[in-house]
C-alpha cells in the first residue's frame, strides 16, 4: 500500500462524501435554528465566531495535543470527560470509530494502529479529534496547516447544517463561513499554545443547547 506523507490524505478524510455519516450531527446548532437564535447571515457568523473561540480547547485541541505526542489514552478519556452531552459524545466516538477502520484498508499508520489496538482493548473509546491529530503525526505534516484545514471543516459543517434548517441559501451562509474563517489562524494558535490542565474549558451553552436537542421535536439530526 502507498503511504503519502503530505495533505492530501487530509482533503480525502474532511470531503462532505467521505463515509462517515457526520452530515447527521448537527452538534446542536438544530436547537439554535428551531428557536430563532441562528437566522441569518450575521447570527450565523456570530455562532461560527463563537465556535472559534471554543474549540482551541476543545476539540481542535485535543487534534493538536495528538498531533504532537501526547499519550491518546490520557486525550481519550479528557474527551468523553468534556463532552457532556450524550449524543455529542456518542457521535465523536463513531467518527472516530469509522475513520479508522477505513484509514486502516489506505495504509498502515503505526499511530491510528496503536490506538486501534488500545480501543480493542477497552482502553480508549476512539474519540475522532484524537484520530485526527495521530493521523496529522503519522502524516508528518505541519500540525499548524493541518489544524487550520480541520477547524474550517468543522466550521463548514455547521453552516451547512444551518442552511438545512433555515431559510438560508448558500448565498448567505458561505458569506458567513468567509468572514468567520477568518479567526481561522488565531484558534489554531491558541490550540497549539494551549497546555493539557487548558483543554475542557466549557462553551456552556453549546453544551445545553446540544442536550436540549437531544429531546427536539421533529428533529433532523442525531445531534
Amino acid at each position: 500500500m502507498i503511504k503519502l506523507k503530505n495533505m492530501i490524505p487530509l482533503y480525502q478524510v474532511f470531503d462532505s462524501l467521505f463515509p462517515l455519516g457526520s452530515y447527521s450531527l448537527s452538534n446542536g446548532m438544530e436547537t439554535y435554528t428551531q428557536r430563532g437564535i441562528v437566522h441569518d447571515r450575521a447570527s450565523l457568523t456570530d455562532y461560527l465566531i463563537s465556535q472559534l473561540y471554543i474549540i482551541p480547547f476543545g476539540d481542535l485541541g485535543v487534534a493538536v495535543k495528538a498531533a504532537q505526542g501526547v499519550d491518546f489514552v490520557i486525550l481519550d478519556d479528557l474527551s468523553s470527560a468534556m463532552k457532556q452531552p450524550f449524543e455529542i459524545r456518542l457521535g465523536s466516538e463513531k467518527l472516530g470509530n469509522r475513520l479508522l477502520k477505513v484509514l486502516g484498508r489506505f495504509a498502515d499508520y503505526p499511530g491510528l494502529s496503536a490506538f486501534g489496538d488500545a480501543i480493542k482493548e477497552g482502553r480508549c473509546e476512539g474519540h475522532y479529534p484524537v484520530v485526527i491529530g495521530l493521523l496529522v503525526r503519522d502524516l508528518e505534516i505541519d500540525i499548524g496547516k493541518a489544524m487550520e484545514l480541520y477547524a474550517y471543516t468543522l466550521l463548514s459543517v455547521m453552516a451547512n447544517h444551518a442552511v438545512t434548517r433555515v431559510p438560508l441559501g448558500q448565498i448567505h451562509a458561505q458569506p458567513a463561513l468567509y468572514d468567520a474563517m477568518a479567526f481561522i489562524p488565531e484558534a489554531v494558535q491558541k490550540a497549539l499554545d494551549a497546555s493539557l490542565d487548558d483543554l475542557g474549558v466549557s462553551g456552556c451553552g453549546f453544551d445545553l443547547r446540544a442536550i436540549q436537542h437531544e429531546t427536539l421535536f421533529g428533529r433532523l439530526f442525531s445531534s
